[in-house]
């Protein structure tokens, strides 16, 4: 089947930049950055670097919009997609129009002392009230795969698009700050003195930042506005299986997401035009990256980092950043690295702290996260010699997408299945593992984890929902001898639940409100991702290719078993798990799925 081509259009982005892409690419024009001292006691008991954004400006536009039942969270990104959405005029309430939202923490402000666990807090339920908002008919998705959640949703609606299930995905990204945040990241000693300096020999951290971003993903060119339209030709995802929390130290996984996204895209490195790295500006991230680049051979490459305009905007980082590339390819120009200076990375890279006017063709843009997660994707211009659009639309509905989804389950099957629950273990429906109805989760993970003769004594440092998932693993990939020792690139995993980290968020908030913000825990805060759990499970079982985390209200296990199909085709995948893994208040539920293709 030929693939349509994806195009990237009607962007928009609010950010301490400003509230629209315009306004924020003039102001990157002319150097200004948006992170600024921040001494507010909301966010942290010290003064702090970071990008805020201007509330004043956001309070005039509650009323108009009437947002006064959304929180400011959910109206900033209401505020982001109205621009998308009058741009393109794409009609929201067909059913070939899909919406994803990326983020990794959505409204955590809210949580408070009180330990508010409703409706409020769920990834999901902040998407469906903004669906709700506009009229969407497909339900919405949500990606929460840490600082890469942003690259990783497009890349979602590109497979979507690509298999026939949409024809248009509105893509929208965002996080913003709050105690939790800040707290967390400097618990990890991570956050700069001042503006951050991305691959300088005088980096010490990162600048926090808040945005929201989108942008309409579509095959139908007729709902594209820009004169010389940006293409997304590639993408891909892998993990690092190397720690929770520090960065790969060869580099050799982003690489793995480089090649992969430069393949996809036909395209070799030295079709690279610029890279848009991630560029957190810590010394191990930058460090990491610098090798990734040089095994790709893109270390000659124009390069940027955009951290030093918007923060490392996390969830939104992704979304934005691409919007900024998108504008560069439009305008012939790579954007500055303001504040650098002197190269600190071991192997060099071309960075100019000013702007650079030249043909520009190709963009490749990384991401790394926690949990060990990186991804890559390609954009292009249009005009580029090899990319014309295909002749004639390749929209498929109705039956086509039936055969389709057909045609993907027949190219993988499902070997093996572990659930766990209240009750105990089941491993292929069979009860391997009762659970005493008086045992409280962490005594009952405690004795599945001894019945399973395992040696690994990291388990007993894991978070409750990182325990559930390894135990259910544990069980699961039995059925394949030697699973671990498989080649590592050939095995990926693709999980959701309802409550995202939010048992662990709990117990760090209580943490922090116990010992305040300069004691909070870095060995609970690592936890306060759900994606974590998959770098656990990557680590110990020695899996390097495609890691992703949704979030649902419910199981939605049809269309996670036929995603795992499509990206084990791409990623040319043997082994997807694949399911559900959900615990909060010590009602815990897993569903796993062992793919074999």
């Amino acid at each position: 089947m030929e693939h349509p081509v994806i195009y990237l259009t009607a962007d928009a982005l609010i950010s301490s930049l400003g509230f629209s892409s315009g306004e924020c690419r003039e102001r990157m024009f002319q150097y200004q950055s948006g992170v600024q001292p921040i001494r507010d006691f909301q966010f942290y008991s010290e003064l702090f670097y970071g990008a805020k954004i201007d509330d004043n400006r956001l309070q005039l536009l509650v009323p108009e919009h009437n947002l006064h039942d959304f929180s400011r969270f959910e109206q900033l990104l209401i505020l982001s997609i109205r621009q998308t959405l009058g741009q393109s005029g794409v009609d929201i309430r067909q059913n070939n129009c899909g919406f994803i939202l990326a983020s990794t923490k959505g409204n955590i402000g809210r949580l408070s002392a009180g330990n508010e666990t409703g409706d409020g807090l769920l990834l999901s339920h902040s998407a469906e009230k903004i669906a709700a908002y506009f009229g969407f008919s497909a339900k919405p998705i949500v990606l929460c795969n840490a600082c890469i959640s942003g690259i990783s949703a497009m890349i979602v609606a590109k497979r979507l698009i690509e298999n026939g299930m949409f024809t248009h995905m509105v893509v929208a990204g965002g996080d913003e700050l709050s105690d939790f945040i800040v707290s967390g990241f400097h618990a990890f000693k991570s956050v700069s003195t001042g503006v951050c300096k991305p691959y300088d020999a005088g980096r010490d951290g990162l600048s926090l930042g808040e945005a929201i971003g989108s942008l309409l993903l579509t095959s139908d060119k007729k709902h594209v506005t820009e004169q010389q339209p940006a293409m997304l030709l590639g993408g891909a995802i892998t993990n690092d299986a190397n720690h929770i929390s520090g960065p790969s130290r060869t580099g050799e996984e982003l690489h793995m997401a480089i090649e992969q996204a430069l393949r996809q895209a036909g395209i070799s490195a030295n079709d690279v035009s610029f890279v848009n790295a991630h560029g957190t500006a810590t010394i191990y991230n930058d460090e990491m990256e610098s090798k990734a680049l040089y095994l790709s051979g893109l270390s000659g490459k124009p390069l940027q980092s955009l951290k030093p305009y918007f923060g490392h905007t996390l969830g939104a980082a992704g979304v934005i950043e691409t919007i900024i590339c998108k504008q560069q390819l439009e305008n012939d120009i790579v954007f500055g690295v303001p504040g650098f200076e002197t190269i600190g990375v071991p192997y060099p890279l071309n960075i100019d702290a000013l702007h650079r006017p030249m043909n520009l063709t190709y963009c490749l843009k990384t991401a790394s996260g926690f949990g060990g997660c990186n991804a890559t994707i390609v954009i292009a211009k249009e005009s580029v010699p090899g990319n014309k659009p295909l002749s004639g639309s390749v929209s498929l509905q109705g039956k086509q997408l039936e055969e389709t989804s057909s045609q993907i389950l027949k190219r993988a099957k499902i070997v093996s299945k572990c659930n766990i629950s209240a009750l105990g273990v089941e491993l292929n429906d069979e009860r391997v593992l009762a659970n005493e109805p008086t045992d409280d989760f962490p005594t009952f993970i405690r004795k599945a984890y001894i019945s399973l003769n395992l040696s690994y004594r990291k388990f007993y440092r894991m978070d409750d929902l990182s325990k559930l998932g390894f135990i259910t693993t544990a069980w699961l990939t039995r059925s394949v001898d030697g699973f671990s020792g498989l080649p590592p690139e050939s095995k990926g995993i693709i999980i959701a639940n309802r409550s995202s980290s939010l048992d662990t968020d709990i117990h760090y908030r209580q943490n922090l409100d116990a010992v305040g913000d300069r004691e909070a825990s870095p060995a609970i805060f690592v936890y306060t991702l759900p994606n974590v759990m998959l770098g656990e499970i990557c680590i110990y079982w020695k899996m390097k290719g495609e890691n992703t985390f949704f979030i649902q209200r419910e199981f939605d296990k049809d269309f996670l078993i036929q995603y795992a199909g499509m990206v084990m085709n791409e990623q040319d995948l043997n082994y997807c798990i694949v399911g559900w893994c959900d615990l909060l208040d010590n009602n815990f539920l897993s569903e796993f799925y062992l793919m074999e293709r």
